[in-house]
């Protein structure tokens, strides 16, 4: 009786296989079906439209226009994902430039993931100290006239100290509590990314004279650009999209014929401020012009290597209208954080 029992439990569980096998086999075909269908569209064409049935759905609550949004965007990520552009090692194995700006790139989102945990679990603690201890203007002031260098005393102590704390964090730890706000950037099904990168090689310089360096101090004309290697997949476990001269110019033609926003709204930052593109990628305004970011935080995109490319300074905007400095040293072969300072609203 038992042998019976079992027998027909093992055809009942083979039979739910093959049927969510060959439903699933359906909806691929039914996908691939519509894919073909859609192609034709020009892109500006498929995201107008996804835009239009999002204002109706919208208004309606009609489940049936978000059904429809939903078929035009996800075909616009689909087409964008198989771009050539999006396709990654596209860089040469051997462009030995592009696999550093590759590991650099790791390292700085991985380090960025832990600060940014590190930033979210003290906030009460922060804030409670800030309430007990406000800064005195005056005194703040006084002492800024009385040394010229206070300024960035005061950020580098802040900086050594928030830098002691984050690298003990281990990744993976910071990167689970932070998916489970609903709002991270995290939380994205993409991680926006540029193939290119500007640099510039400086002769006999170690790690102490690279912290003082400055970007300005290099003539327009003697920045290079090089392509990084594209990651398939962020550490942080979005995809990659790559995002190329088309599609920026694209995106920002799109955002700016269906957005308008006072200058206050513009400038009022929330979590998932346009929400057409939830979950799909983070998009936020340029400072001072009317154009967007499509890029993912934290965004490389100026780097100063020595002429042993094992040191690094990096321009990262890590949030909106924030860069920070990046200084990395290559260990027995592997790229490393020595130290992160805040730089300025941009």
């Amino acid at each position: 009786m038992k042998i019976l029992k079992l027998c027909w439990l093992s055809i009942l569980l083979m039979a739910m296989f093959l049927c969510g096998c060959s439903q699933s086999n359906e909806d691929e075909v039914r996908k691939a079906k519509r894919f073909e269908e859609l192609k034709g569209l020009p892109l500006d064409t498929v995201l107008t439209r996804a835009y239009k049935f999002y204002e109706q759905f919208q208004a309606t609550g009609d489940t049936l226009l978000r059904d429809s949004m939903d078929d035009y965007r996800d075909h616009f990520f689909a087409r964008w994902k198989l771009s050539t552009d999006s396709i990654c090692a596209t860089v040469p194995a051997d462009d030995s430039l592009a696999a550093d700006l590759l590991a650099i790139y790791k390292a700085v989102l991985e380090f960025e993931v832990k600060r940014e945990y590190l930033y979210f679990r003290d906030r009460g603690k922060r804030d409670s100290l800030e309430k007990a201890n406000p800064i005195d203007i005056a005194d703040f002031t006084k002492k800024w006239k009385e040394d010229p260098d206070f300024l960035r005393k005061l950020f580098e102590g802040a900086d050594s100290i928030k830098d002691a704390k984050t690298r003990p964090i281990p990744f993976d730890e910071a990167l689970k509590h932070l998916k489970e706000d609903s709002s991270s950037s995290y939380n994205r099904a993409y991680f926006v990314q540029t193939l290119q990168v500007r640099y510039v090689d400086i002769e006999g310089i170690d790690m102490k004279e690279l912290e003082k360096f400055r970007m300005y101090w290099i003539e327009q004309d003697e920045w290079k650009k090089t392509n990084s290697a594209c990651m398939e997949k962020a550490p942080t476990g979005q995809r990659i999209l790559v995002l190329n001269k088309e599609y920026n110019t694209l995106l920002n033609d799109f955002m700016k014929a269906n957005v308008h926003e006072s200058l206050q709204e513009r400038y009022t930052i929330k979590p998932n401020k346009y929400p057409f593109w939830f979950p799909f990628i983070d998009v936020f305004p340029h400072h001072g012009d009317d154009y967007y970011h499509f890029n993912s935080f934290p965004i490389m995109d100026n780097a100063v290597f020595n002429k042993a490319h094992d040191m690094v300074k990096l321009d990262v905007m890590e949030r909106f209208n924030f860069s920070s400095h990046y200084y990395l040293s290559k260990r027995s072969g592997k790229w490393e954080v020595v130290k992160r300072r805040d730089g300025w609203v941009l």
